[in-house]
């Protein structure tokens, strides 16, 4: 199971190793799209540049990593790179078990206009490729709230994989 870049891994994961999978959760995260080029890029940066004085202030929250604003502006550039259709499309193409996705709504944090629905609209093809995976839930929360707010259609969507398996073996 995993969160946005946790969902990556996740999905690598379940591809790599599927006898030692149950099933995988990918919570509004691992959705092949090329959204990342010159200009966006520049745009992380900035984002991260402006950011970057008062993130050391939120870190004893929680709420940012232990990272500098440059590292995690590079984090999500290689995001973009990851999501890349031809990267990610044959990862979630070779996902043998069940797998489910619980999609947030609406912008995240960064993010304009509709951004993010055209990135999630890229679930139609992979669900329609690899029938192992499906969308368990489209939520009313954005990207930052969707662990907080809807973790009972993610604790759904885990049990659903679960049986899932249960009924392969």
């Amino acid at each position: 199971m995993g969160w946005s870049y946790g969902a990556f891994v996740a999905a690598h994961w379940a591809g790599r190793n599927p006898d030692r999978t149950v099933g995988a959760v990918l919570v509004d995260g691992a959705q092949p799209y090329d959204w990342l080029d010159e200009a966006m890029e520049q745009r992380i940066r900035k984002l991260f540049r402006r950011m970057g004085w008062f993130l050391p202030l939120l870190r004893p929250t929680g709420l940012t990593p232990r990272m500098t604003a440059e590292q995690q502006a590079d984090s999500n550039i290689e995001l973009g790179k990851l999501a890349r259709e031809r990267e990610l499309g044959p990862v979630l193409d070779n996902i043998s078990v069940p797998a489910r996705y619980v999609v947030a709504s609406g912008a995240s944090f960064g993010s304009r206009g509709d951004e993010q629905e055209r990135i999630r609209a890229g679930l139609d093809a992979v669900t329609a490729r690899n029938p192992n995976i499906k969308v368990s839930a489209k939520v009313a929360s954005n990207h930052g709230a969707i662990l907080r707010k809807d973790f009972r259609a993610i604790a759904e969507a885990a049990r659903e994989a679960a049986a899932l398996d249960r009924s392969r073996r």
